[in-house]
């Protein structure tokens, strides 16, 4: 199949005036709050007469679109141009643009207290400030927040914060903020992302790797999940406590917690979080531009002792003059 583009500069249809000049186009869509991104190549030798096409401007709100021809186009999302690069021989213009729902005042620094309240109405007064629509899965809603500082620390930071405190993620787009355990399969607007099956020959290339120690030079096997464990002080009894998930030998979390929930808290996320990390999987395909972060992806027909079940981390899409290819990271899948 053919591959296509499409992109819209200020609501404008650009794709003719750059088409024979873009020498490669890059979707970068990563889980959690590192902002996605996109990247342009243009080949900027001067036009008949020595003329100059103008430079893109600071700011621009760039739409991207990719797909082929006979199936048609999905739009991967709007991004704001905040780099430009000119560089050569050969003179070459590198656009660099982040996705747009990650406004300036997501990313300031603020300082604010909390008490007595619950992780998704924290999730629900940050976005309705800005403007946006709080997503917070049920499985977060209702975790309580007795004290948290936000000290000079953006509302974006602030939350991610705490979401990771719990195995949580935080993602803003099309004006959601959505809070969801990791692992879930959900997409920006909350709902269930479909899952992505995959065969061998559905790949262009893969690779797997299984990396899980503990103690320096100790391997762990892909059943032998070790732990975590975090300290609390304990106020009535005046002494250091220590919460634990999962078995020996276990890893201790840094930094001694405020409170019993807390530190149970933390210790499962840390251990949740090492499981997904002991082994990662990694494949180049024809380009999919449906194939999205935080969705689940299931290996069929891939040898024995591989595991079939993952949640996709990172995404990149790429579009240049040799085709369209799509390279996926995952890690394990952790979900239901």
């Amino acid at each position: 199949m053919t591959p296509d583009v499409a992109l819209h500069a200020n609501g404008t249809d650009i794709t003719a005036a750059i088409r024979d000049r873009l020498l490669s186009l890059t979707v970068q869509d990563e889980a959690g709050v590192t902002s996605d991104q996109v990247t342009l190549k243009l080949d900027d030798r001067p036009l008949s007469g020595g003329r100059r096409a103008a430079l893109p401007e600071i700011g621009t709100r760039l739409t991207v679109a990719l797909g082929a021809r006979a199936t048609g186009l999905v739009e991967t999302g709007t991004y704001i141009v905040d780099e430009i690069t000119y560089s050569g021989p050969p003179e070459t213009l590198t656009v660099r643009a982040r996705h747009a729902d990650m406004p300036g005042p997501f990313r300031t620094p603020a300082t604010r207290s909390w008490d007595a309240t619950t992780l998704g109405d924290i999730a629900r007064t940050l976005a309705a400030g800005f403007g946006y629509t709080a997503v917070v899965s049920p499985a977060l809603d209702a975790i309580a927040v007795d004290h948290a500082d936000q000290t000079e620390e953006s509302p974006m930071a602030f939350l991610n914060r705490l979401a990771e405190a719990h195995d949580g993620i935080v993602k803003p787009c099309a004006g959601r903020l959505v809070l969801a355990p990791k692992g879930t399969a959900k997409s920006v607007s909350g709902q269930p992302l479909p899952e992505l099956r995959l065969r061998p020959r559905d790949l262009s290339t893969w690779s797997y790797t299984h990396a899980a120690r503990k103690d320096p030079g100790q391997g762990a096997g892909q059943g032998d999940d070790g732990g975590t464990q975090a300290e609390h002080w304990d106020l009535g009894a005046a002494e250091l406590r220590t919460e634990t998930a999962g078995t020996e030998p276990r890893t201790a979390v840094r930094y001694t917690r405020a409170t019993d929930t807390e530190a149970v808290a933390t210790a499962r996320a840390t251990k949740a979080q090492g499981d997904r990390a002991k082994a990662t999987f990694r494949a180049t395909l024809p380009g999919n531009p449906t194939v999205a972060a935080e969705q689940k992806l299931v290996l069929e027909g891939i040898r024995p002792g591989i595991p079939a079940a993952w949640r996709i981390a990172k995404v990149t899409h790429t579009l240049d003059r040799s085709g369209f290819i799509t390279r996926l990271e995952a890690e394990l899948f952790t979900g239901t």
